[in-house]
């Protein structure tokens, strides 16, 4: 079970950040969907929403510390700051040289070539080396550590995100999507679900989830603690937390932006 981020001794222990529990809409207290993961020596990012670069400063995070990109999908509320991050990436003080791995749905390259070719080309590396992988139902082994992903269900090319950290802890962080039996495979036993949550369940939208259908991949998957995120603006006023209890009485933690806490 996660526990909220204090000085701790279990520096090994994977790190999340909440870097933005919101959606497309703006909003004062909710920032674009992105999570930090600082894990097996390495600072990566699971979608990045706008700002999501100038957030990191708060937690002491530069363009040249980030090693790792994992997109969901490619709508802007999860990628827009893609051009921030690898126009940032050009400067020359703090100057980025290790590599950049970013990951994706079918698409990705072509989404960047894209962005390149519309910016007159100053989203091409100067002096690292960025590599681009479109991955589906896959699985992608690191250094002591895998990635697993499957398609989910959404308007566009999107996929979920199951990540096992060598020191056996699981994270998985669904992105966008509706309720299907691939983010139940891809939860199962998971220490920490990510699940968005974007509306009430009388105001369901298909592509989304509500508290109804995450209880049920919670219940399904058996993850020990479900982390709910992707709030619109539909829940202003409600008890979040109230309603989903309705549905599930398991750990559940509400994202709120800049909230940390261990695998």
């Amino acid at each position: 079970m996660p526990t909220q981020d204090k000085a701790s001794p279990e520096r090994d222990q994977p790190r999340v950040t909440v870097i933005g529990s919101g959606t497309g809409v703006p909003s004062l207290t909710r920032g674009y969907p992105g999570i930090l993961v600082r894990a097996e020596g390495e600072i990566m990012l699971l979608d990045t929403g706008p700002c999501t670069l100038a957030r990191l400063l708060h937690k002491g995070i530069t363009y040249a510390d980030i090693d790792k990109v994992f997109y969901t999908h490619l709508h802007p509320d999860h990628s827009a700051d893609m051009t921030s991050i690898l126009f940032a990436m050009r400067n020359a003080e703090p100057r980025r040289v290790k590599p950049l791995q970013v990951f994706g749905p079918p698409g990705l390259k072509e989404f960047y070539q894209g962005l390149n070719s519309l910016y007159g080309n100053v989203l091409s590396p100067k002096s690292y080396e960025l590599s681009l992988a479109e991955l589906w139902n896959d699985e992608t082994v690191f250094d002591g550590w895998k990635v697993r992903t499957r398609q989910m269900a959404h308007m566009i090319p999107t996929i979920g995100y199951r990540l096992e950290f060598s020191s056996g802890k699981v994270l998985v962080y669904s992105g966008d999507t509706d309720y299907c039996e691939n983010i139940v495979e891809l939860a199962k036993g998971a220490d920490v679900l990510i699940l968005e949550c974007s509306f009430p369940d009388d105001l369901r939208v298909e592509g989304h989830l509500v508290p109804s259908l995450c209880a049920k991949i919670a219940k399904e998957s058996g993850c020990k603690v479900l982390a709910l995120s992707h709030f619109y603006p539909q829940w202003e006023g409600r008890d979040i937390l109230r309603e989903c209890r309705s549905f599930y009485n398991g750990n559940i933690i509400l994202a709120e932006d800049l909230m940390e806490f261990l695998l």
